[in-house]
């Protein structure tokens, strides 16, 4: 396949932005409106707002990339929301043709590796509820649910996510 993870950075963030419109509408075809996935674009002002935080170091990026293009991306950073330690994955996406690859895998992995050398001794994410496919995914990695649960935000209606944890702390520690 070809297939290599690195680290990204802002010149990627329309790459990003691609595969994250992409992604979503097959990934959530079944979990959000029909009419609301129809009418994904990419928008500028979004692409130079990532950018501008992968500049100033308020997100990190690890870019997934096979046959010469980027086909997936892990965000992460430090934990967002009210109570919440740690690190977090803000994002993890592959294309549609790139998933069960490894290539989600390898990008997790460095994105949990950079998350444990940050110092973060948990990293957390919120996946949809609904989302079976991502779930069992993180499941196999060794997150866990934690108990809490949220709307999702920035969206125009109510989609239940939940969240998942997993320690960075070493083996044996």
């Amino acid at each position: 396949m070809g297939a290599f993870v690195r680290d990204g950075g802002p010149d990627d963030a329309l790459d990003v932005m691609r595969i994250r419109t992409e992604t979503w509408k097959t990934a959530y075809k079944g979990l959000l409106p029909q009419d609301f996935l129809d009418a994904l674009r990419i928008e500028p002002r979004a692409v130079e707002l990532l950018r501008g935080r992968l500049a100033g170091g308020a997100e990190h990026l690890v870019i997934g990339e096979a046959g010469g293009e980027a086909a997936g991306f892990s965000l992460f950073g430090p934990a967002r929301g009210e109570g919440l330690t740690g690190g977090e994955v803000y994002a993890l996406y592959a294309l549609s043709g790139h998933w069960s690859t490894g290539l989600g895998l390898a990008m997790m992995e460095r994105s949990v590796a950079r998350l444990r050398g940050m110092g973060h001794a948990e990293a957390g994410l919120w996946v949809l509820e609904g989302n079976a496919r991502a779930r069992g995914f993180y499941e196999r990695f060794g997150f866990t649910l934690s108990g809490r649960a949220q709307d999702a935000a920035g969206l125009p209606f109510s989609v239940p996510e939940v969240h998942y944890r997993l320690s960075l702390a070493p083996a044996g520690a």
